[in-house]
């Protein structure tokens, strides 16, 4: 009788557990903005919520979603307050310059596998904004996405650099760099020529991304000393932040003296290493187009050199089929893309090869790959997010739109996450 009773208590046991083994199932596929709401209702689902295996099994649900027929993406663009302002001068000098005049948005897109539809309206919706805050949203051409992994965007403006996390509405100010010079006075000299010609320090490249041995996200500067505009033979200098850490560390590492392009889609992070589209100087006077790339792990750097590809192509960097893709075009009109992908079976020392090319589309520049026949891209004069078909050469429109010139505009594929960076 004894026995059956423990028996009977462990199945009653193994019973009542079922349930709340179901709630955690069911509460980890949940978007992280409904996540955030039930954090409210129990104080057990808020503890839940916020425990490191249950994070991660929420991004594990996130990222490997093979039954969601839609992608996240996320756009950073700028809209005025005042929709009377329509003059180019006016709306440049709003742009440029610190004021409240304008608001730099951090959208969240979802897209739908809609390929029946063969209309050219939006088949997207926004489902949330965040509003970037003071300092990084006040110069908006400065204003950079410098990498992105699990829900964490890294945003750069000039030299300050900020972490967040647009689904859980967290965001963090890096601490000030420990390489940069603090901003000379032009009074402080006795001259206009001594000011310039004297030595100031200034970001050349930053990069966000996640060192899997160490098991954190990591953010790495590389600080180039110039003399006023031009660059000196001082070696660059670089510096590694680990979130949660309260200063940077320099590091020792090559940095092969690249000057990186800030534009979008000319870096990105990729499966443990961040990389960034560049020129180098191998020796004086060889000037060579490369991609740098840093392990987030090993904390080296490393060069790519790119593929011949036309007379003075422009290139984008992007992720197509889980593999490193070259997008370049030259500067003639229609604008034809050739997709390159890197075949890399020797650590950096891999080959080029061309796959296809696309086209005509009447666009600025490609943007990102959102699933492997459609690509987002932003058109020259009306500034829109397109998304054009490879394989019908059809483009649709995105609800979403920028008053800054279109080599500005950003936009990434995006996975929610509740990571906090707190």
């Amino acid at each position: 009788m004894q026995k059956e009773k423990e028996d009977s208590g462990g199945e009653m046991k193994q019973s009542s557990r079922l349930p709340e083994e179901m709630v955690v199932q069911f509460l980890s596929r949940l978007p992280a903005k409904a996540l955030m709401r039930f954090k409210c209702i129990r104080k057990s689902w808020s503890n839940l919520i916020n425990s490191p295996v249950f994070v991660a099994q929420n991004l594990s649900h996130s990222t490997n979603n093979k039954f969601s027929s839609s992608t996240c993406i996320l756009s950073k663009h700028t809209f005025l307050k005042d929709s009377n302002v329509t003059e180019k001068n006016e709306i440049a000098d709003i742009l440029m310059n610190a004021n409240e005049k304008k608001q730099i948005n951090l959208s969240l897109l979802k897209l739908r596998y809609d390929h029946n539809d063969d209309d050219q309206e939006p088949f997207s919706v926004i489902e949330d904004d965040f509003i970037v805050p003071s300092p990084l949203s006040r110069y908006s051409f400065a204003l950079k996405i410098a990498g992105h992994c699990d829900g964490i965007i890294c945003l750069l403006n000039v030299d300050d650099i900020a972490l967040c996390n647009p689904s859980i509405k967290e965001y963090i100010d890096l601490p000030k760099s420990c390489l940069l010079l603090p901003p000379k006075r032009e009074e402080d000299y006795e001259d206009e020529d001594e000011f310039w010609d004297a030595l100031e320090t200034e970001t050349n490249a930053v990069g966000f991304g996640y060192d899997s041995k160490a098991n954190t996200y990591k953010v790495v500067r590389v600080v180039q000393v110039t003399s006023g505009y031009v660059f000196t033979s001082h070696p660059s200098r670089v510096e590694v932040y680990n979130l949660g850490a309260t200063c940077w560390r320099e590091i020792n590492a090559d940095v092969l003296e690249s000057h990186v392009f800030w534009s979008p889609s000319c870096d990105m992070y990729f499966k443990g290493v961040y990389y960034w589209d560049a020129h180098s100087y191998l020796t004086p006077g060889e000037l060579k187009f490369v991609i740098l790339a840093f392990d987030m792990s090993n904390e080296l750097f490393y060069l790519i050199y790119h593929p011949e590809a036309g007379r003075d192509p422009i290139k984008n960097l992007a992720v197509w089929k889980d593999s490193i893709a070259l997008i370049s075009h030259e500067r003639d009109a229609p604008t034809y893309f050739d997709l390159w992908l890197y075949e890399d079976s020797n650590c950096f020392k891999g080959s080029w090869t061309k796959y296809f090319t696309f086209g005509p589309v009447e666009v600025e520049n490609p943007l990102v790959f959102w699933n492997s026949n459609e690509i987002l891209m932003v058109t020259t004069e009306s500034r829109r997010i397109i998304s054009y078909n490879l394989d019908s050469q059809t483009v649709k429109y995105l609800p979403i739109h920028g008053v800054e010139e279109p080599s500005y505009i950003y936009a990434i594929t995006y996975v929610n996450s509740i990571i906090s960076l707190k």
